[in-house]
């Protein structure tokens, strides 16, 4: 089974234009902070949103949600059309009051069977994209430290370009002749090591961590250490799976500071019946 959201087709709708509803005045919680208290351009955040959340609802769907006809979302996806200001900013605001972006991320853990069908899905990548450009917001991050993994690396490098940081990928093999090496505990009778640059990773700078599997506790605390090792703050840590808690208390443990941790399939806390799947897979993987 793949992500459902992935394999639909969208297109226009050819009924006539209707008038743009209004939406509701309180923030409502949430998964992105504000997405009406953004830095950038509203217009933009609203095309970013609406070209994320196609990949899991139908343009039908998200008129009835939004109360804006599906041919006026399509001509904003497609750029045919630019939105004023105030439309932008309310159409935001209605995202946030329907939950939209908890929704897709929902979906996403629901409709998959196996760990890659979630991070394989471009949606999940553009919301967590925008998830942690609105929580970073205003935190100069200046590095993106990831997992050897390929989907940290992925996941890396499209938040460092965003947050126009340099990009430090963990890699079991030399590429420079000036390194970091740190070696963690994986079990009982297994050991992995994690081996940067040590130029890439800049001293005192301030770094977003990046894995995919946040109860992998030992390998964020290796990343940690590298941090450490160059005197570099942690302003947050970016995780596919975990418990942001667990996460949260370990960097604060070894730091001595607090750090905004982001985990995407947090919906898996309390609710085996909507990531039982996902979580068999991952622990037989």
């Amino acid at each position: 089974m793949h992500v459902s959201g992935a394999r639909r087709e969208f297109r226009p709708m050819e009924a006539s234009v209707e008038n743009q509803g209004k939406g509701g005045a309180e923030k409502s919680g949430s998964v992105l902070p504000s997405l009406t208290n953004s830095e950038g351009n509203l217009k933009f955040t609203l095309f970013k949103v609406l070209n994320a959340l196609k990949h899991f609802y139908s343009f039908k769907e998200l008129e009835e949600r939004l109360g804006v006809s599906a041919q006026i979302l399509w001509r904003y996806v497609s750029l045919r059309s630019v939105p004023e200001r105030v439309t932008a900013e309310r159409l935001l605001q209605k995202i946030e009051d329907e939950k939209l972006i908890d929704e897709a991320f929902e979906r996403a853990i629901r409709d998959s069977e196996e760990p890659w069908q979630v991070l394989s899905s471009p949606g999940i990548m553009e919301l967590a994209e925008l998830k942690v450009l609105s929580t970073l917001k205003g935190d100069r991050v200046n590095i993106v430290i990831t997992g050897p993994d390929g989907y940290s690396t992925a996941f890396g490098a499209i938040l460092a370009d965003a947050l126009h940081a340099r990009l430090c990928v963990a890699s079991r093999s030399p590429h420079s002749r000036h390194l970091i090496v740190k070696s963690y505990k994986v079990s009982q009778d297994y050991y992995d090591t994690l081996i940067f640059p040590r130029e890439c990773i800049q001293r005192r700078g301030r770094a977003l961590l990046v894995s995919v599997d946040g109860d992998k506790a030992s390998q964020i605390s290796a990343l940690i250490d590298v941090a450490n090792m160059r005197q570099v703050s942690i302003a947050g840590v970016l995780a596919i799976f975990g418990s942001e808690s667990k996460i949260r208390d370990l960097v604060k443990s070894k730091t001595g500071s607090d750090a905004k941790v982001l985990v995407l399939a947090k919906y898996c806390e309390g609710q085996e019946d909507l990531c039982s799947e996902v979580k068999k897979s991952r622990q037989e993987s």
